[in-house]
């Protein structure tokens, strides 16, 4: 079935487009292959090292990758029908590349007529209310609010601190400390905007991330965050709290916290909904505002210059069930025995053409505290396959089932774990 422009953006967003490219890679694989994952093109041209061109993006495959380096590696015919694989793919070319060369249709300009002229903000300054994509800046919005009225538990327990640490995203170190932070950085993780907003902490770093980025601002924006305080704080500046802004007009902002309250108390003990709060505030120091995809709803005269607006303007979110593409990557259980197969015997460091699978492998076991962060790497070695031994004993096998070479039975409860999908 062949996929629409608003589910290519979105496998574009999830393989780590940003910016513009997202929905230039949506309207690329549209004018490339219909958006039909299994589109085999130029097979006229297969010769003894070349394949035919597979996929969404149409990625010419090579006959023995593995004699490749890095991008070339991931031209795997049989791997490339995957759409998860084939975007991914496409994403190390075109950063391979420094851009969209590779494509003729982009080059020759037969993807503009995907666009839809959606691509940036209109010329009157004034960002788009919908997108083709469906708003992920809204879906974070309406998650957080959906959280008013958690309270935390003992010494500052949270559940999102621990579905971070469990997910792998961050430190045990997070959970029992304020926690501000640690739920918005819990939405940007569970909205999919790990390449707009910073996972962290500690609010100065947050302040100094959107500084660096060139999206600081002295006016709110639907979505930005906002930073509490003064620019003289004992942390740094603007650290004493964050909020994330889902509505304002000329003179107040709305905005939905964690590890706050609405007393006025410097002690936070849940997530709720604040406002109006005077947006020129003695207490607030600025917003973070990054470049959506689907535009920026803003009162800063850069970026539109609005009176007012609200997260309500915005497409509604991306809905996973009803889109038809499940967003997990997969791990094939073949391609990992290849993997163990070239790597173990291998010098150190060496990565078999599989090795993005073998990443989401290791990032699992790493997170069941089995394999260092230092050796998360892609390679297959001798550390990784006790690491997978020791996972299979956590599971109760024993002898040769506990070997390290997965089976589908523990291989699919570490996928469920780490948000993978497993198959042959």
């Amino acid at each position: 079935m062949a996929l629409t422009f608003s589910q290519l953006c979105d496998l574009a967003k999830d393989a780590g487009f940003g910016g513009d490219d997202i929905r230039i890679a949506g309207a690329v694989a549209m004018a490339e292959s219909g958006g039909r994952p299994d589109a085999v093109g130029d097979t006229t041209l297969v010769n003894n090292t070349w394949g035919p061109s597979i996929g969404l993006f149409q990625i010419r495959s090579l006959r023995r990758p593995q004699e490749y380096g890095y991008p070339d590696n991931l031209r795997i015919e049989s791997s490339l029908a995957d759409p998860q694989y084939n975007a991914k793919a496409a994403r190390a070319i075109q950063q391979d590349a420094g851009g969209w060369s590779p494509w003729s249709t982009y080059t020759g300009g037969a993807y503009k007529q995907y666009l839809d002229g959606a691509l940036g903000e209109p010329h009157d300054g004034q960002p788009p209310a919908t997108g083709a994509t469906g708003s992920r800046i809204r879906g974070c919005l309406e998650l957080l609010m959906g959280e008013n009225g958690y309270r935390e538990g003992e010494n500052n327990y949270t559940k999102y601190a621990q579905e971070l640490i469990e997910a792998g995203k961050v430190p045990g170190s997070w959970q029992n400390k304020a926690w501000c932070y640690t739920f918005q950085s819990w939405g940007t993780w569970k909205a999919g905007l790990e390449d707009y907003c910073l996972l962290s902490i500690f609010c100065p770093d947050g302040v100094r991330y959107f500084h660096d980025k060139g999206w600081w601002s002295e006016y709110p924006m639907v979505g930005a965050e906002v930073f509490y305080g003064t620019a003289d704080e004992e942390w740094g500046a603007g650290g004493s709290h964050i909020e994330r802004v889902y509505k304002f007009d000329a003179d107040n902002i709305w905005t939905v916290g964690g590890n706050t309250n609405l007393t006025g108390s410097s002690q936070g003990d849940g997530v709720y909904l604040r406002g109006p709060i005077p947006r020129r505030g003695v207490r607030v120091y600025g917003y973070g505002c990054p470049p959506f995809p689907e535009g920026r709803l803003s009162a800063d005269p850069r970026w539109g210059g609005r009176t007012s607006a609200a997260y309500t303007e915005l497409a509604q979110p991306p809905d996973a069930p009803q889109s038809g593409v499940d967003p997990r990557p997969w791990v094939y259980l073949g391609q990992l025995e290849h993997a163990i197969a070239a790597d173990v015997p291998a010098p150190t460091g060496h990565r078999s053409p599989y090795w993005t699978q073998v990443l989401l492998v290791e990032k699992g076991l790493a997170g069941e505290g089995l394999l260092d962060n230092a050796y998360v790497d892609g390679s297959w070695g001798t550390l990784t396959l006790k690491a997978y031994s020791d996972w299979q004993h956590v599971l109760g096998y024993e002898g040769r089932a506990a070997d390290g070479h997965p089976g589908r039975a523990s291989l699919q409860k570490l996928a469920d774990k780490y948000g993978f999908r497993v198959g042959n």
